[in-house]
């Protein structure tokens, strides 16, 4: 029985990955997108894990560097992990209609595990028939 709904569960999850590459190469064009802000906040996050039970503690949004500092000199924040949330909104030109556009995309992590800045470039996929349709590559 665990082996048959193991089996279904492998199936299910191979079955979306397969659905996601056939949506990213038949409704969506890769481009260039060029930064114009990006805004990086962090927060800390601890998870317990007990014996039944699994409790995850996080902080409020502060700045990374204060992230940073929190948990390497404040007693109560030592052993909370660092976590991102980055926002970056972007101009591209649009496969549909061949103007700009602008868009955002939230990430917990660089692109590349680089930082971006205003300015720079990078992917996206646009939408084929959306004209203000994007997603990560």
């Amino acid at each position: 029985m665990r082996l048959a709904m193991f089996g279904l569960f492998a199936a299910a999850v191979a079955g979306f990955a397969v659905y996601d590459n056939y949506d990213k190469s038949t409704n969506f064009q890769r481009v260039s997108a060029h930064v114009s802000t990006v805004t990086d906040q962090c927060y800390l996050e601890k998870v317990e894990r007990g014996v039944l039970s699994k409790t995850t503690s996080t902080s409020d949004m502060v700045r990374c560097d204060v992230a940073a500092a929190l948990t390497r000199d404040h007693p109560k924040w030592q052993g909370f992990e660092i976590k991102h949330k980055i926002e970056v909104q972007f101009a591209y030109i649009s496969p549909v209609d061949g103007a700009t556009h602008t868009s955002s995309m939230r990430m917990s992590a660089y692109p590349n595990g680089q930082p971006l800045h205003m300015g720079d470039v990078f992917p996206v996929l646009a939408s084929k028939t959306k004209a203000d349709k994007t997603r990560g590559v």
